[in-house]
């Protein structure tokens, strides 16, 4: 079981449903927004080594958490995904940085990204996500298809606009305890729950969101695939004394990830 834990929450289960079975009718565009406020830090403390500083702040550091697109926003994407019937782009291209989270305490990550994925058939998906203080917050999903729209206000908002109209007026749970519910019980009844394949498919879009933002390029799903990219140091260097240093905040144009 994977931790996208949407998948899960009943309001968007019965909209992703209604797309899946074609209510919207053929989809054209996929477009989901993760924007919200900065993130807490820890300052450090005299007793702590190197390594123990940067994992208490561990959202910071990209070779620890991948930035935010892959810690965070990585859930919008894998409901970009669902609404695709886990179909994978051919191609992604988009941009990033760093704009008001620039000091030292911020490690190398970005502060937004904006990515456009493109699938077969002309159909686009695309990505927006910032952590910045001051701005305004959105969690949303949008499906635009050829009969109508499902909208996705997460938490608020569950409505499917034009000819097959309908609003989610039914239960809502806490997504969180049915998530352990339903992998406790395929346990015990012997019908195991496998995510492994989707919540790697999704967990590469956002990989992929990076890698394109990172570097300012184009990259294609074979590329990101076959990309040698490595952001921290191999596994059995880790330890208490490790001291890593994070690569340089990244810039489009010079960054390589391929």
């Amino acid at each position: 079981m994977s931790g996208f834990c949407f998948r899960y929450d009943l309001p968007s289960r019965a909209t992703f449903e209604r797309v899946l079975k074609g209510d919207v009718g053929e989809i054209r565009t996929v477009s989901t927004f993760r924007n919200g406020a900065g993130n807490w830090s820890n300052p450090r403390q005299p007793d702590w080594t190197d390594l123990t500083y940067k994992m208490r702040n561990w959202h910071y550091h990209s070779w620890l958490s991948g930035d935010f697109i892959t810690e965070q926003a990585v859930h919008s994407l894998d409901m970009m995904s669902w609404a695709m019937g886990g179909k994978m782009p051919l191609s992604a291209t988009g941009t990033g940085g760093r704009q008001v989270r620039v000091d030292e305490i911020f490690g190398n990550i970005y502060d937004h990204f904006a990515i456009e994925y493109a699938y077969a058939d002309g159909v686009k998906g695309y990505h927006f996500c910032r952590q910045q203080e001051g701005t305004s917050h959105r969690n949303s999903v949008d499906v635009l298809g050829s009969d109508g729209s499902a909208i996705i206000n997460v938490g608020s908002r569950y409505e499917i606009t034009g000819k097959n109209k309908w609003l989610y007026n039914g239960e809502k749970n806490n997504m969180y305890q049915t998530q352990h519910n339903e992998f406790f019980a395929g346990i015990r009844s012997g019908n195991l729950i496998n995510q492994g394949e989707e919540m790697a498919n999704s967990t590469m879009l956002a990989i992929w969101g990076r890698m394109v933002a990172y570097s300012g390029q184009t990259v294609t799903l074979e590329q990101a695939m076959k990309s040698t990219e490595t952001l921290g140091p191999k596994i059995e260097d880790y330890n208490w004394d490790l001291k890593w240093q994070d690569h340089p905040v990244a810039l489009p144009g010079i960054t390589k990830v391929i």
